[in-house]
């Protein structure tokens, strides 16, 4: 999964995205949750990083089941045979509330925990003709960050070296730390004109994203477990 065009990956991912949308069956929702949990793991994924990021989602699709399985048409019935048929329903109706958050859940993280975010925006820039004034902020911009943390944890160690304690989101912190941020935008916006780096020249690519056989195959797989309900519902 590393190795395939980011863009490409995008664009087949979100084909999945849709047809999650448009079927509401639990067995294919709970297939696209293995399946993302398999590719992940192919990935060397670090499993500590995806029990860490598992462990709300798991929490939040309980939670959704058993508003699916409360909140359902019948509930208020006599015990009888239209009762139990509408306990069933009320299942699958759970079901397909937590599968689904599972199925987006799992998703998300194929693309985000296999993808560079630097090849990432080159792609962009290469196959969806992204300006190359939005790439270049992009990329200025996840260089900063760093920087950002970095200060910010600074700034709340003077604060409590002071014996002055503030909350996460404090003024008092975030307001220094945007004053630099604008700071080192400007230096680095002045740092990159005079390098010669404009959204109007053409440039070469020292390492060119192209679209590959794999990448190709990959979309074509992803629409293929788009439709493959379709043909088995029939």
């Amino acid at each position: 999964m590393r190795a395939v065009n980011p863009a490409c990956k995008f664009i087949g991912l979100l084909i999945l995205t849709f047809a999650l949308a448009w079927y509401h069956d639990p067995i294919f929702n709970l297939a696209a949750f293995v399946l993302s949990a398999a590719l992940l793991l192919l990935a060397r994924v670090k499993q500590k990083t995806l029990v860490y990021l598992s462990a709300p989602v798991f929490l939040f699709a309980a939670g959704m089941f058993f508003v699916g399985f409360r909140f359902s048409a019948g509930d208020s019935l006599p015990v009888s045979e239209t009762t139990m048929a509408a306990a069933s329903t009320s299942f699958r109706n759970g079901m397909i509330q937590a599968s689904r958050v599972l199925a987006y859940a799992g998703i998300g993280f194929l693309f985000t925990l296999t993808t560079d975010r630097i090849l990432l925006v080159r792609s962009f820039q290469k196959q969806f003709r992204l300006p190359q004034v939005f790439a270049y902020g992009l990329l200025a911009a996840w260089g900063i960050v760093p920087h950002m943390i970095r200060e910010y944890k600074r700034t709340r160690a003077a604060f409590l070296a002071r014996g002055i304690r503030v909350f996460a989101v404090s003024p008092a912190l975030l307001a220094p730390l945007l004053v630099k941020s604008v700071r080192w935008s400007e230096e680095l916006s002045i740092a990159m004109e005079s390098k010669g780096f404009s959204g109007k020249e053409k440039r070469t690519d020292f390492q060119p994203v192209r679209v590959r056989w794999y990448d190709r195959a990959f979309l074509g797989l992803c629409l293929l477990l788009a439709v493959l309900p379709l043909f088995t519902a029939g």
